[in-house]
């Protein structure tokens, strides 16, 4: 199942991904547009970039998800990605 994200960098620059892995402290994307999977870690309860630039990830919004798509990205979300103080989902 692809999840799709969009992640803005602090530079302003805003990049779509599909979702590849998700573990406790670290989110691999295969970024659109380039042929290379990129990993975000989750630092200071902020996620951060190989280049160690913080960066937001939210779910894109899904034209034509199958049926419980988004309410079970949504559940990982909330439980995996975000963390005690965060802002946006991650």
């Amino acid at each position: 199942m692809d999840s799709m994200l969009v992640i803005r960098y602090s530079s302003g620059q805003v990049v779509q991904g599909a979702l590849l892995a998700l573990c406790d402290q670290k989110i691999r994307v295969a970024l659109k547009g380039s042929d290379d999977v990129t990993e975000y870690r989750l630092v200071s309860q902020r996620w951060v970039s190989e280049d160690c630039e913080v960066v937001a990830i939210d779910v894109a919004p899904a034209a034509a998800s199958p049926a419980g798509h988004e309410d079970f990205l949504e559940g990982i979300v909330q439980t995996e990605l975000e963390r005690p103080a965060a802002s946006h989902i991650m």
